[in-house]
């Protein structure tokens, strides 16, 4: 099995340790990245994403825990080498560019590799080289005073790459450019990854960048409070076959980036059970649902919190619908116990049914959901499909197309509407079920 590239163990920095302003920037951090692997560090302004990348570089020490690079702890080199490993292995992309004002964008470029004793000749064709590449060759005599952000942000990737590091880091690339140039920068980054088969490590608050990563580890003060995969791209982290699953969450974690677990589980119920209120009654049908879902009240008061008149804080809806709400969402929140039980075996050897028995209990809960009449070859095969969903061997679409197949192909021969309603219902009941965090 691969090694990680970057292991870091209950890594904390801690800033001005032992005096009177000490304050703790990062705390019990850990982390596995991989050769080649794209990762971004997500979180907003001040919650330790940049602490944790600059550790990585080698300028800021742990004051707690384990970093280790390639196997060995970098604090523990003399100057001289941690300069070569900071020289050879890393590159950095600054958001404010970095370029030095009075020289030339080709020696702004070839400047890296002075300090490797590289000879005028060699240090100028390599730049050039890497000018041309990423699109600002022609600007090469000019200052970066006369360059646009864009065009400065390129040529700063120039530079990153012009020794050839192992791993770049970008920090907060794009954060100074417009919409055209970090498409531009996004792309060349993506291109350094993909092609050159770079590891990645970036660190950004802007949700659009989070579909390039492999993985994006999110953080608030100075805690991982999460770890979530791009299911999009190709995992290089080994995962063994059924520890991951993708679900709704992922896709909500995109759309509420900074939303807690808890809260997107929210939305996945509340998305379910009303389509038509205004945005003020949703807002008070997510605090009612969230309530509900933590048991801090039980069915019964949930239902009145909806039909409540809005004035006297409640949704406002009809009692009818209401219940028929509620019916659902406690019928969610507890076929969903079924999946996390199961899920949880791994850490609990006594789990009291097997893949099949549950798989054989969400069936049940499917077919009374929609009153769907299955014959005993129909209903073999939807076992079967709803067990390799639950574990992870198939994802929602390829869960939606078997339904749809004929009964000889394995499938259940439903119509496209009976397909999707069941996929939706199903979808709901696994977000409520599966955690979205996948660190060991």
């Amino acid at each position: 099995m691969a090694k990680p590239l970057i292991v870091c163990r209950d890594l904390s920095i801690i800033y001005n340790k032992g005096k009177s302003n000490e304050f703790k920037a990062l705390s019990g951090v850990n982390t596995d990245i991989y050769e080649g692997e794209y990762i971004i560090l997500f979180g907003p302004s001040g919650c330790g994403k940049s602490t944790l990348m600059y550790s990585i570089q080698g300028s800021l020490p742990p004051g707690e825990g384990t970093l280790l690079i390639r196997g060995d702890d970098i604090y523990s080199y003399p100057p001289s080498e941690r300069v070569y490993f900071q020289r050879y292995v890393m590159g950095i992309i600054f958001q404010s560019f970095n370029l030095i004002g009075s020289l030339s964008v080709l020696d702004n470029v070839a400047l890296p590799m002075i300090f490797c004793n590289a000879d005028k000749i060699t240090r100028d064709r390599r730049a050039q080289s890497l000018l041309d590449r990423f699109g600002v060759g022609h600007v090469s005599h000019k200052i970066p005073a006369m360059l646009s952000g864009g065009q400065q942000q390129r040529v700063s990737v120039a530079r990153s790459m012009v020794n050839d590091p192992k791993i770049l880091l970008a920090d907060e690339p794009t954060g100074n450019l417009d919409s055209v140039s970090t498409q531009q920068v996004m792309d060349k980054i993506d291109e350094i990854n993909t092609f050159d088969r770079r590891t990645i490590i970036m660190v950004s608050h802007n949700a659009a960048h989070l579909s390039y990563a492999h993985r994006v580890y999110y953080l608030k003060d100075g805690v991982i409070v999460r770890e979530v995969v791009n299911p999009q791209r190709k995992q290089i982290k080994p995962v063994r076959e059924g520890e991951t699953i993708v679900t709704e969450l992922e896709q909500l974690a995109r759309l509420f980036p900074y939303d807690s677990i808890d809260t997107l589980r929210v939305k996945s119920i509340v998305n379910f059970l009303t389509q038509d209120i205004t945005f003020d009654q949703l807002s008070r049908l997510e605090h009612s649902t969230e309530l509900f879902i933590k048991g801090k009240i039980d069915r019964e008061a949930f239902v009145d919190s909806l039909v409540l008149p809005f004035e006297r804080g409640g949704v406002e809806i009809p009692e009818k619908q209401a219940k028929k709400m509620s019916q659902i969402a406690d019928r969610m929140i507890h076929q969903a116990d079924d999946i996390r039980r199961f899920r949880a075996k791994k850490d609990n050897a006594g789990v009291f049914f097997s893949q099949h028995k549950l798989a054989e209990r969400l069936r049940d809960h499917v077919l009374n959901m929609y009153n769907l009449k299955l014959n005993k070859e129909q209903d073999a095969h939807l076992v079967e499909m709803i067990a390799d969903r639950v574990t992870g061997v198939i994802e929602d679409e390829q869960f939606n197309e078997r339904l749809l197949l004929s009964v000889k192909n394995r499938g259940l021969g439903l119509t496209e509407k009976e397909a999707d309603d069941v996929t939706r219902y199903f979808e709901k009941i696994i977000a409520q079920g599966v955690d979205v965090s996948y660190k060991n």
